[in-house]
């Protein structure tokens, strides 16, 4: 049975999740960008469920695949637009 503690972690503990430094944590926050934190007292805390989300939520993804061959990639829309019609 998890606790509500166990759904908190440290700045280390949140640093070595992403493989950055607390010093970039700390960064972050001066800066205010970054994942949501928390205080409690003087210690700073990740929510583990927003940290992930903070980072699935700033992924890029691409707009299309780029070919190594262009022309091939020309010759197959083409043929695609045949098909349709």
């Amino acid at each position: 049975m998890s606790s509500i503690a166990d759904e908190w972690m440290s700045e280390a503990e949140a640093a070595a999740e992403i493989d950055k430094t607390v010093r970039t944590l700390r960064q972050w926050r001066r800066r205010r960008t970054g994942p949501p934190y928390a205080f409690f007292g003087r210690t700073i805390k990740y929510h583990r469920p927003t940290f992930a989300d903070y980072f699935k939520s700033i992924q890029v993804m691409p707009a299309r695949e780029r070919s190594r061959y262009p022309r091939a990639s020309l010759r197959n829309h083409d043929e695609n637009q045949d098909r349709r019609t």
